[in-house]
């Protein structure tokens, strides 16, 4: 079973997380969804190349929406220890066990952030929500939901300094089987990272279950959350201020 993280619902097997990028003034805000329907689906345990992480990390981190206007980075402050994430409407026992296990793998990956479960909504720096769109937006008033036949929907707030806040909204009529990988896909935005074409990557437009693991990151996607953790990897970075950093991971 494929997952599509494209603009419309194809069918049960092609689901769909949202992607443009809309920014507002103060603070800015990107709201991460995507339009693509390729039929690529993704390998988990195969090695890139260095190229390949170059390449990826550049495209999910200092690239538009589009994959083609040069961005700066966007991160959380190394200094931020803890971010907590709280699950508002939709939550299960499995679905929260599933993101037990997602922040766990962030962890291991990042040792500045560290991602924790909170119970209470106002020390919340992630809040994920699975309710249906409208009652969504009734709610988060500025994280409009604008296409509910998408899959997931991930609004990134940020200053100057850093990212200071995201929503996450995740559609309740995903199959079960599914959930994780659409779990996974939009957590990762909250790191600051984008969408890629590389079929290694969680961020791909299309997921396959039967070739990527959804309680696992790939060995690509592995990296490039390393390489985004790196305290020498600062907001505002650019692709010249930071290339000899990405090689460094690239090579190992």
């Amino acid at each position: 079973m494929k997952i599509a993280i494209a603009v419309t619902v194809v069918s049960l097997f092609f689901l769909t997380i949202a992607c443009q990028t809309s920014e507002k003034n103060i603070p800015p805000v990107t709201n991460t969804t995507t339009n693509s329907t390729n039929t690529s689906t993704t390998t988990t345990t195969v090695k890139p190349s260095s190229q390949e992480i170059y390449d990826t990390f550049v495209r999910l981190t200092l690239k538009n929406s589009a994959g083609t206007a040069a961005i700066t980075i966007r991160k959380w402050l190394p200094t931020k220890t803890q971010i907590k994430v709280y699950w508002d409407g939709g939550r299960t026992t499995a679905l929260m066990s599933a993101l037990d296990k997602v922040m766990a793998d962030m962890n291991v990956l990042n040792k500045y952030n560290k991602m924790l479960r909170t119970e209470v909504v106002a020390e919340a720096d992630i809040i994920i929500n699975r309710v249906e769109a409208a009652t969504h937006n009734s709610k988060y008033a500025s994280y409009q939901v604008s296409n509910s036949s998408v899959q997931g929907t991930t609004f990134t707030q940020w200053t100057s300094d850093a990212i200071t806040k995201a929503i996450v909204w995740l559609s309740p009529t995903t199959p079960s089987n599914l959930q994780n990988g659409v779990l996974r896909h939009e957590l990762t935005h909250t790191l600051g990272i984008g969408h890629t074409d590389n079929t290694k990557s969680i961020m791909i437009p299309i997921m396959s279950n039967t070739n990527y693991d959804f309680n696992s990151f790939s060995v690509l996607d592995q990296r490039i959350i390393q390489i985004l953790a790196d305290n020498r990897v600062k907001q505002g970075s650019s692709e010249a201020n930071i290339s000899a950093i990405i090689k460094e991971y690239a090579a190992k």
